[in-house]
């Protein structure tokens, strides 16, 4: 994986678990508080993936990696498609950055263990 792609995958796994908090306690669009149960969901469908993929970006987990994508993707699809045009589109790119991440690396990974 190149450490733009690397990089760029890291930090938009922490600006998802930051747009998660923004979505819970300072929601642009909504007035009303969000439930605990709302909270509960994101917080395990989004936040925690989100962590999960950075850390594994961070100590090259391909396993982690790709756990935490699958983990991501249902929720982060519907977040970010839910209402176009938003903020929360942010999330779609955040989910293709992690997928271009997570497939250069085992790309590159199958490769290293190519004879030349």
């Amino acid at each position: 994986m190149s450490p733009g792609v690397k990089w760029s995958a890291f930090f938009l796994s922490l600006l998802g678990i930051g747009l998660s908090f923004l979505f819970l306690f300072f929601n642009p669009y909504s007035e009303q508080a969000v439930s605990s149960s709302t909270k509960v969901i994101v917080v395990l469908m989004l936040t925690l993936p989100s962590a999960f993929m950075a850390m594994s970006i961070w100590l090259g987990l391909r396993l982690l990696m790709a756990i935490s994508l699958i983990w991501l993707a249902p929720y982060s699809f519907y977040i970010s498609i839910a209402s176009i045009p938003s903020i929360w589109n942010v999330f779609f790119l955040i989910l293709l950055v992690q997928i271009v991440a997570t497939l250069s690396f085992f790309r590159r990974k199958k490769n290293e263990g190519l004879p030349s």
